[in-house]
């Protein structure tokens, strides 16, 4: 699904104070604007999907990602895609009565399958487990079982992206003194 959230921003507040400023540092301050709001988006984004899912932000972070355009613009990408469900949790997953329990999930009819690595006749145990389960009523095929993420992840997004204009402002006006005190040399 490629649904996109836009957030634009009247900048005239801070456009006035950056008149000050020759060419060369409004586009410093820019781009360095950009780019701290754009990781302030990542983390932000992070902590709030973590919190409602209970997944690490480890795993979370992985799959967010800024890109800084060359026309001063940013993007922030989030892969949405179901994980896999041994991955969701703190700790390991563990076999919980006729299933298997990650975190505060629990995948009934799953169990959990030993991964190996190598060549056949040499493979060796890599100490991970996936979590496994059949599809229908037959022995095959199995399938591994993923945890569907993208509800609680784009309604944190939205909820972040509200908060984007402000966040914004704060940082531009921030690296914009920066510009000014370096200007007259008070920079550190």
């Amino acid at each position: 699904m490629s649904d996109k959230i836009k957030v634009e921003v009247d900048a005239s507040e801070a456009l006035r104070v950056m008149r000050e400023l020759s060419p060369e540092m409004m586009d410093r301050a820019w781009r360095r604007t950009l780019r701290k709001t754009g990781v302030w988006i990542k983390s932000q984004t992070a902590k709030a999907v973590s919190k409602e899912t209970k997944i690490p932000q480890k795993v979370l972070r992985a799959r967010i990602n800024y890109y800084s355009k060359w026309n001063a613009t940013g993007k922030i990408w989030i892969g949405l895609n179901p994980l896999e469900a041994h991955k969701i949790a703190y700790g390991q997953a563990h076999n919980a009565g006729k299933g298997v329990t990650v975190g505060r999930n629990r995948f009934p009819g799953a169990w959990m399958m030993p991964v190996y690595a190598g060549k056949t006749g040499q493979r060796r145990y890599t100490g991970k487990k996936i979590v496994m389960q059949r599809i229908g009523k037959s022995r095959l095929p199995i399938e591994k079982v993923m945890f569907d993420w993208e509800q609680s992840g784009r309604k944190s997004l939205e909820i972040v992206a509200e908060r984007v204009k402000e966040r914004l402002m704060v940082i531009l006006e921030q690296e914009v003194n920066y510009e000014i005190q370096k200007a007259i040399g008070n920079a550190r």
